[in-house]
């Protein structure tokens, strides 16, 4: 640890007006205390007698001696008022935040976050929106599994899953994948065109294919978004299954015809 160097205060020029002046200042913010207290300390660091520094501010030795040792025994906070109830010179403690609650409330989930007046209502009605607000509180650590899994009746372990699939999914993952199906179903025709014309190529160049293929090689191929489920549901419901293996043959056949037709 670095020292720092002694000071010699006889080669200091003080001002007797400069130090009024300062003096001032410093008691209109820190009070005649704590500068008292200040001026003592310096003092003593600077190697003046405890009874030099007491006849100094015209106080018993003791008294400067009480104050010296405090300094060095609780630091800047034994520079203020022991009466005072609040420390200017040390970081206040922050209040005990009040846990936060959840109940049921006339078709209502209530979050009660433990100050007056301070409550989010959610509706029943709406699960969708329940489901995404108490999940997400329960990914920040704000409420319990337990709390969660009460307030959308799910067993716990379901209810941390559903909480894990939110934080890497997103929102729309909550949503009752049978509705968004039916959604993700409806097509415009020329995204079926699309489809049906990767199907096939896929079919010929490598005999394979599959939804999830199919997907990536519209995002890619044309910027067509479609899920892979939609893919399948679509390829079943033209019956494109059935032809995967046919598809290859008969392009052979033809292949094989036309080359003995050219031939002749």
């Amino acid at each position: 640890m670095k020292e720092l160097p002694l000071i010699d205060c006889q080669s200091i020029v003080f001002s007797t007006r400069l130090a009024e002046n300062r003096m001032n200042q410093a008691q209109q913010i820190f009070g005649l205390g704590v500068i008292q207290r200040i001026l003592c300390y310096a003092l003593y660091l600077l190697g003046a007698n405890r009874r030099a520094i007491g006849q100094a501010f015209g106080i018993p030795p003791e008294t400067a001696k009480s104050i010296i040792k405090a300094i060095n025994r609780d630091g800047p906070v034994a520079l203020e008022d022991r009466r005072r109830t609040l420390s200017a010179f040390l970081p206040q403690s922050l209040p005990i935040p009040q846990p936060i609650t959840v109940r049921e409330e006339e078709g209502h989930i209530v979050i009660d976050f433990g100050t007056s007046g301070r409550v989010l209502k959610l509706s029943q009605q709406d699960p969708f929106q329940v489901k995404t607000i108490v999940l997400s509180m329960l990914n920040s650590a704000l409420l319990t599994k337990q709390q969660v899994a009460e307030a959308i009746k799910l067993s716990p372990s379901h209810t941390a899953t559903l909480a894990r699939r939110l934080d890497e999914q997103g929102a729309l993952s909550l949503v009752d994948q049978r509705q968004g199906q039916k959604q993700d179903y409806r097509v415009p025709r020329e995204v079926k065109a699309e489809l049906i014309q990767q199907f096939a190529l896929d079919v010929i160049t490598s005999g394979q294919t599959s939804g999830s293929a199919i997907s990536a090689e519209l995002k890619e191929r044309c910027n067509i978004i479609i899920p892979a489920r939609t893919v399948r549901h679509h390829l079943a419901r033209m019956g494109l299954r059935k032809i995967k293996r046919s598809l290859p043959q008969l392009m052979s056949a033809v292949k094989k015809n036309y080359m003995n037709w050219s031939s002749i």
